[in-house]
């Protein structure tokens, strides 16, 4: 049954990289998604769910994006006007809402707002620790020495430094306790029958409470564990006067629901025994430890980390050009050592402004550590921070505070699979209904011819298949925005106007509220206070520099300005291209200007040989597909905008192609950022279009919603002579790469970008992973 979880049932996680850590309304947030399963990237999901919400869980904004190499990205455009210091950032796929809500993508977002920050306007509300305790395993047992973890925090999750005592019931000391990091400690207790336990503790601010531990049961066992150089030690301990099923008893390791380990464990004769895990060989990450009784009922569970620090590789970041000063021009260069493809992403921003947290979230962390338990973790990659056994420890009380319940046993036992209410899709859907008309008049072999119109004129022409009863359907579409479905029956024309006929994307509706982690939790932290401090200067220069931008934007209206003209090429492209395909560093081809590409059979052997380094080759016999290299890679293909292959692209005619454009690899401009280069063929709108599409009027229509519109980063050149230069520059992001791709032929990527006119001290963030699924995460400051 585990092997068919872990084959037919994966479970997945995701990791958003934010361009920074700290919003002020009216800005983009910037986000590069990363999507894995178990220790690997996910090749399940097809389609990315992003969700804003306001503290009251109102959802603000809702993106949806496509998955491809195993990631995506997207963006935020937060509202000019937001009530509150924070804001709610929710993702998962199709395919998590299968499971337990628990392990979504959940994070607080901070906004600073100088209208909040200023005193008086808003109540911090008085922090209120509480504490919970964890026996290990899951219970503690009558006469049994058992571990008892704890953790204490406050209302909102933030950790309390706590010390205190235990008493039994007669209020007799048995004990004393203080946390060791984080809030989090431990001790070891051996509680009578019947006896119940009560810890009298201090919080931080020398308030007393009192707190119940959970009750010991009569019978059961313990299990204990201790993670070692490469191994994990165990140890099972029933109690004495224990029935039959407890004398036989198994345990297993899993990772990632895959089984690693079973024992026997026989306490016939003796009420403990024990045994070694090895681990030297298994991925860093989440072991999980179950104990069963005779009838393989589960007794006890304990989670424990894995670490064997191999889950790293480690791309280099040189400065080749450091401008600190003013509008200073800054190029850096990323060099990959290893020749595995890589898929990466970069975000420079104002150090100061953006806090100084090396020990908050990031790839590592979520995808090992925080993305496989339940609960908040505060500051998870501090424990990734070195190998000294002071972390490990502090780690391993982490393992034990947190609850790890991905496996529903009995359910398990009985073989009872999880129900599957949304099943991954293969992209957007066209899913077509025909309602009002008995199934039986719809012939087997019928079909919907489909035209899919865009907002910019282009057209695509579908065949959508009969699936069953009153039900057509075609998977695997990929479009932006919204398109309008012209449609027509292929066999029986009159159904059109005899039914009802319904579209769907078969993207799915997701939750409609969302609740922050530290809901009601409005204040600031001390260690807030140096970022709250430069961002108040932004936020003051901002207010300053209004009212002489607003003054120049009147003159420039009043001027004449004599700019560049611009070309038959360049105009195409503004009217042809739009998001990650517009302008760039891309080699263009004009087929209006070309009188001799009408000659070309197809638009491969058009390309043949015109840009350097694409290898082409056609295919054998007549209308055999081609097939293309660039620098070991595979190029994307798209048709205006939408992804093909290339016998899709092979199929169109060269004289209703207006232009081609040709990215050379690692662009960032495509799916998965263009690793293998991607080349953009638009076949000609109305006004340069011989096709003539009059037909599409008089058919019924309807609308279908696509995935949201991708934005592109904004990076300006102070090298140009451009108008909008002369604005005062204060970006606190200023610069974001969501695709930086390298593989064996493309190891370095060199990237150019402009300093603002305020900031002394830059932040570079690199992080990803390659296709080993080892992980990146670098962090330097350039000062």
């Amino acid at each position: 049954m585990l092997n068919i979880y872990a084959n037919n049932y994966p479970q997945e996680k995701i990791h958003l990289q934010l361009d920074k850590k700290i919003y002020r309304p009216g800005e983009t947030v910037w986000f590069k998604a990363y999507i894995f399963s178990g220790a690997d990237p996910s090749l399940v999901s097809r389609n990315f769910y992003a969700e804003l919400s306001d503290p009251s869980g109102k959802v603000l904004e809702r993106k949806v994006y496509p998955v491809t190499e195993s990631s995506t990205a997207g963006s935020f455009d937060l509202p000019k006007k937001i009530e509150s210091r924070h804001l709610h950032l929710r993702a998962y796929t199709t395919w998590m809402t299968n499971f337990d809500t628990a392990f979504y993508y959940e994070k607080d977002i901070h906004i600073y707002d100088e209208k909040l920050d200023s005193a008086g306007t808003v109540t911090i509300v008085p922090r209120e620790a509480k504490m919970q305790f964890f026996p290990e395993g899951g219970d503690m047992i009558g006469g049994v020495e058992t571990m008892v973890a704890f953790k204490a925090n406050d209302q909102f999750g933030l950790p309390e430094v706590v010390k205190g005592v235990i008493q039994d019931r007669s209020g007799k000391e048995l004990l004393s306790f203080e946390s060791m990091h984080d809030g989090m400690g431990k001790f070891l207790v051996a509680p009578d029958k019947g006896d119940s336990l009560t810890a009298v503790w201090k919080d931080e601010r020398g308030i007393e409470h009192r707190t119940g531990l959970p009750a010991p049961k009569a019978t059961g066992a313990v299990l204990r564990a201790i993670t070692g150089n490469q191994k994990v030690l165990f140890s099972v301990a029933r109690s004495p006067d224990g029935g039959p099923e407890l004398k036989r008893l198994t345990i297993i390791g899993h990772m990632h629901q895959h089984l690693i380990y079973k024992a026997r464990i026989n306490l016939d004769e003796n009420f403990m025994s024990g045994g070694t895990i090895p681990t030297g060989q298994l991925p860093s990450g989440v072991m999980v430890l179950t104990l069963f009784d005779a009838n393989m009922m589960p007794l006890a569970e304990r989670a424990v980390f894995i670490n064997n620090h191999e889950y790293q590789f480690s791309p280099e970041i040189s400065v080749q050009i450091k401008g600190v000063n003013k509008r200073g021009k800054n190029t850096l260069v990323i060099d990959v050592p290893d020749t595995v493809k890589s898929n990466l992403s970069m975000a420079v921003t104002d150090a100061t402004a953006d806090g100084e947290f090396p020990n908050d979230e990031n790839i590592v962390s979520r995808l090992l550590l925080t993305g496989e338990i339940r609960g908040q973790v505060h500051n998870p990659y501090f424990y990734f921070s070195g190998t000294a056994d002071s972390l490990v420890n502090m780690l391993d009380l982490v393992m034990m505070t947190h609850g790890w319940r991905r496996i529903r046993w009995e359910a398990l036992a009985k073989g009872q699979l999880p129900v599957i209410r949304n099943p991954e899709q293969d992209y957007l859907g066209m899913k077509v209904e025909v309602l009002g008309v008995d199934p039986y008049k719809i012939p087997k072999d019928e079909s919907l011819n489909v035209i899919l119109s865009r907002k910019d004129s282009s057209t695509q022409l579908l065949s959508v298949p009969h699936i069953s009863g009153s039900k057509f359907g075609l998977m695997g579409l990929v479009f932006f925005d919204t398109v309008k479905a012209y449609y027509q029956f292929n066999t029986n024309r009159a159904l059109a106007d005899q039914a009802a006929i319904t579209f769907s994307n078969g993207l799915i509706r997701g939750p409609k509220s969302a609740k922050s982690l530290y809901a009601g939790f409005d204040g600031w932290t001390a260690e807030d206070s140096l970022y709250l401090k430069r961002n108040r200067y932004i936020q003051e220069e901002l207010i300053r520099v209004q009212p002489i931008e607003d003054a120049r934007v009147k003159t420039l209206a009043a001027a004449t300005v004599i700019g560049h003209q611009k070309t038959a090429t360049e105009k195409l492209d503004e009217r042809y291209t739009s998001g990650l395909f517009a302008g760039g560093d891309a080699q263009t081809f004009n087929l209006l200007d070309d009188p001799f590409a009408n000659a070309s059979p197809d638009i491969f052997t058009f390309l043949q040989g015109k840009v350097a380094g694409l290898q082409i080759t056609t295919g054998s016999g007549p209308g055999g597909t081609p097939s293309l290299s660039w620098r070991g890679g595979r190029p994307s293909l798209y048709l205006n905008e939408m992804q093909v292959d290339a016998q899709q692209l092979q199929s169109i005619s060269v004289p209703d192609i207006a232009m081609v454009k040709v990215f050379r690899p690692g662009s960032g401009v495509g799916f998965g950022g263009g690793s293998g280069g991607t080349i953009a063929v638009y076949t000609k709108k109305g006004g340069d279009s011989r096709t003539n599409t009059d037909n599409i009027k008089g058919m019924p229509r309807a609308i279908l919603a696509g995935y949201s519109i991708p934005k592109e980063f904004y990076s300006p050149n102070y090298l140009e002579n451009n108008a909008a230069n002369a604005q005062e520059d204060l970006r606190t992001t200023l610069y974001w790469k969501p695709y930086v791709m390298t593989n064996r032929e493309t190891r370095r990527v060199t990237v150019d970008f402009f300093n603002n006119d305020i900031t002394k001290k830059l932040r570079v963030v690199v992080e990803g992973f390659n296709e080993d699924g080892k992980l990146a995460h670098i962090e330097t400051i350039i000062q």
